[in-house]
């Protein structure tokens, strides 16, 4: 065989060989980009509505200490969470429930989220999002961290929430979940007043 037909097919082998590595890396990036993208989108329903609550605690409720359960992925608070609902200020627990995984995704990680409140004007109920984590912090006005419900002024809270779809790299076994975090301290006003 001539050499320099030996050297053409060994150099457009290289390059399909590098062409089939650079779609590849393509497609899972595509993939992890898309999927992570979704988790991003439930991640916003999610904070919308604890943002919500979390702003409101104590809003309307005529007494100075508004909480009845305070733990590290559970609390109960009262609220007037909508101001034109039937229910004025009631009680509105967030806490993740690892006794209920999500079943309707492949992600082994995913547990409910869950929101007991008023959802309309008419219709209290419970809302539950798919997340992997759901931390609670509660801090005095100087920063210690406390679970007397007398002393909190401050909560940190911090969500993660994994794709629920895996992509796989190569031809590897092994699934990875795109996740999102997303951590906030809130200091609502009215469980800060001055009396």
């Amino acid at each position: 065989m001539h050499i320099g037909l030996m050297t053409t097919f060994i150099v457009g082998g290289l390059f399909m060989i590098s062409m089939l590595a650079f779609n590849q890396q393509l497609i899972t990036g595509s993939q992890e980009f898309l999927l992570s993208t979704i988790s991003q989108d439930h991640m916003e329903n999610v904070v919308t509505v604890l943002s919500n609550d979390f702003n409101r605690i104590g809003y309307n409720t005529g007494i100075a200490i508004p909480f009845t359960t305070l733990q590290n992925d559970n609390i109960i608070f009262q609220a007037d969470a909508y101001d034109n609902d039937n229910y004025g200020a009631t009680n509105i627990r967030w806490y993740l429930d690892t006794n209920d995984p999500v079943t309707s995704t492949e992600n082994p990680n995913d547990y409910y989220l869950k929101r007991e409140g008023p959802i309309t004007e008419n219709t209290y109920g419970t809302i539950q999002f798919p997340v992997t984590l759901f931390k609670l912090t509660y801090y005095t006005a100087d920063g210690t961290v406390t679970l007397d419900k007398n002393s909190v002024k401050k909560i940190e809270v911090q969500i993660i929430s994994e794709s629920s779809d895996a992509y796989t790299i190569g031809s590897g076994s092994e699934k990875f979940y795109p996740k999102n975090v997303w951590k906030r301290i809130f200091v609502p006003n009215n469980i800060n007043l001055p009396y």
